[in-house]
């Protein structure tokens, strides 16, 4: 029995038309009204609102000899610009894959709106010199949008054509970074093709459907059949903001996702498209020439490199050599992705790619070697959530090297030059990867073990009879706090000095910073302050803060609400030791209690104790985190600890002069 991939199936009619949104305004049609709204009335001071996303796709013939059918998106997108901000709206970018002409932008057009000085609506076209296709690399390219008389009151808009030389259908996400006033979605599906529908909502959805009779013609014969016409739509979602410790911004957005199946030719003739992991892991990767094969090249220009790796007895010892001279050698370009860009011999010969290009150049060299390494595939906090439920690479942004020596694990990322060999890629702790390894893979959680975002803070304090502090610190951050502060450090030295040391204390004079250990990933990031103060005083009393440059100055969880899942990717550990003396004419007044505080699940636990002798104070806070993630419905919780938390790092202690006889 044929494949239905044998025939050629046509739509009569070709290329519908899109049904006319309903009760929206056509393209090009402003109301007055929307120009003159200052403000979002269901999500109070965004910068910008969506007004109209719309989007209607349907199957069309196919390109002969490349695709029996191809999908077909016409879209409409109408922005209001509210704030200086939501300018940035008008820097329109549409991606599509340009590889054998998968996909192609059609029909672009686009206005900006606005009232001129009689209070008429003025329409600017964007010019065709205006809009122009950038190729990002042999696999993608951008359309992009210079909309002209763009300011605070404008209103741009723009709509497209996407031709896909595919059946599957992309999600459909009604929400966003900003606020939709209205998002409507419309999808005629030929029922020969079944697909499964996620809708992941929270809000209302106007769900209609009909079923429609349709000819579809082929070349041995003419087929009846039907299509199911489905319209959703949803109206008044905020925009999903950025939040402290939140992992990917999409996992929270209102949408549909679209799963293939089968393609159900007749009763005695179905399809069954319903990927396995082990049809991605065998067609998708192993045989791909952009992954898998890439593996089973010689890369000219490594004998050297393994040479010498393999003069090392020890395993560990020349994984690590090799993972050292790879990312040091090789620079990333800042692009993530599973399939090489470049290919890992033009990789290794001008030294740059991507980092699939990076990472399976790495698992070859370290395969020639003689370390087994295994490719692993992730999705980064920051793309979003992965379900092992429905199998496809589109889930995954990233691969690295999985290497097991002993009874350990290491996952190896060489885009990352800062990280100890040890230490789990940041952007993919608390997640779980994908190793390519048998028949259907295998899944495992990657957590951080005893790995932490751990920093130390030591202080010592001079206060003379004048109300001057001398003092100095030492802050030694350790593993995930080490990346952090390494990389601002080298990304600007003056903001690293700012952030870290000035902002939050604005009544110091910091007069040295000395960073050690910059280069020796094994050990602490050392950072050595040298600083002064006068103390703020009322009369004879004279008051400080013990809680310097400890990496906790500021409470991120003030908001009353929360939307996003509390991600903090790895447990933290805080030890603050404050040493101050006072002169022999003071004394002290107030003194911070000792105390203990944790969260009813002790997953955060916090300590202070201290202590008096004469005119010398010591003080030892510690703050862990057991846990390092909480739902959503916890941040209540989280939120009342951490006032109270902030209120006690944030007690003063007061001196006071002594009364002379």
């Amino acid at each position: 029995m044929k494949s239905i991939y044998a025939l050629l199936f046509f739509f009569s009619g070709a290329v519908l038309q899109v049904t006319a949104q309903k009760n929206q305004p056509a393209f090009g049609k402003v109301e007055k009204g929307d120009l003159l709204m200052t403000d979002c009335d269901f999500d109070k001071g965004a910068d910008a609102v969506i007004l109209i996303d719309w989007g209607s796709t349907f199957y069309d013939r196919g390109t002969v000899g490349y695709s029996t059918f191809k999908t077909v998106l016409q879209r409409r997108i109408r922005i209001k610009i509210l704030k200086e901000k939501g300018i940035s709206q008008a820097d329109v970018e549409i991606p599509f894959y340009i590889h054998n002409k998968k996909e192609q932008v059609l029909d672009l057009k686009a206005n900006t709106y606005n009232i001129d000085g009689s209070g008429n609506i003025g329409i600017t076209e964007v010019k065709k010199s205006s809009i122009y296709s950038k190729k990002i690399n042999d696999y993608y390219s951008k359309m992009i949008i210079a909309f002209p008389e763009v300011k605070v009151g404008s209103i741009i808009e723009y709509a497209y054509t996407m031709v896909r030389e595919t059946i599957k259908l992309t999600n459909w996400y009604f929400q966003g970074r900003i606020p939709v006033r209205f998002s409507g979605y419309q999808l005629k599906i030929p029922q020969i093709f079944r697909f499964t529908v996620q809708p992941s909502v929270v809000d209302p959805i106007e769900d209609k459907q009909e079923v429609i009779d349709e000819i579809l013609s082929a070349s041995e014969g003419v087929i009846e059949t039907r299509s199911l016409k489905s319209n959703y739509s949803m109206r008044n979602l905020p925009g999903i903001k950025d939040e402290p410790f939140m992992g990917s911004a999409r996992d929270y957005m209102q949408r549909l996702e679209f799963h293939l199946t089968q393609i159900y030719y007749s009763e005695t003739h179905i399809e069954d498209l319903s990927l396995t992991w082990n049809d991605v892991i065998k067609k998708d990767l192993n045989e791909n020439e952009n992954f898998g094969l890439q593996l089973k090249k010689s890369v000219y220009g490594t004998s050297d490199l393994v040479e010498a790796a393999k003069k090392i007895p020890d395993d560990e010892a020349r994984m690590k050599f090799v993972f050292n001279q790879v990312r040091q050698t090789i620079i990333w370009n800042e692009r993530f992705g599973i399939y090489v860009d470049n290919g890992i011999s033009k990789t290794w010969e001008t030294k740059t790619g991507n980092a699939a290009d990076i990472n399976l150049l790495l698992i070859k060299i370290l395969h020639d070697a003689g370390i087994k390494a295994t490719p692993i595939l992730f999705s980064t906090r920051q793309h979003g959530l992965v379900s092992p439920y429905y199998p496809g690479t589109d889930q995954f942004n990233t691969v690295m090297a999985y290497v097991e020596i002993k009874d350990d694990y290491f996952v190896l990322d060489a885009t990352d030059k800062l990280s100890h060999y040890t230490l789990l890629p940041q952007q993919i702790v608390n997640t779980r990867g994908f190793i390519l390894e048998g028949q259907d893979g295998i899944w495992k959680d990657v957590l951080s073990g005893k790995k932490r975002y751990r920093v130390i803070t030591a202080i010592k304090g001079e206060i003379d009879g004048n109300g001057l502090m001398k003092g100095s610190g030492l802050v030694n951050c350790y593993d995930y706090a080490r990346i952090q502060r390494c990389a601002s450090w080298l990304s600007n030295k003056e903001r690293f000095k700012n952030d870290y040391f000035i902002k939050y204390y604005p009544a110091l004079q910091i007069e040295e910073v000395i960073i050690n250990n910059l280069e020796t990933d094994s050990l602490p990031l050392e950072q050595k302050v040298k600083f002064s103060s006068v103390l703020n005083s009322s009369g004879d009393y004279r008051y400080f803060s013990v809680n310097i440059f400890s990496d906790l100055e500021e409470n991120p969880f003030v908001a009353k609400t929360r939307v996003s899942d509390l991600d903090f990717g790895v447990q933290q550990n805080y030890i603050i030791f404050g040493n101050f003396s006072i002169p022999h004419e003071y004394s002290f007044d107030g003194i911070p209690e000792s105390i203990s505080m944790s969260t009813a699940d002790r997953g955060i636990v916090f300590n202070r104790s201290v202590q008096v002798e004469a005119n010398l104070l010591n003080v030892r806070m510690t703050l862990e985190f057991n846990h390092s993630f909480y739902p959503a419905g916890s941040y209540p919780e989280i939120a009342a600890f951490y006032k109270k938390l902030f209120d006690v790092l944030n007690e003063q202690v007061v001196i006071k002069k002594k009364v002379l006889l």
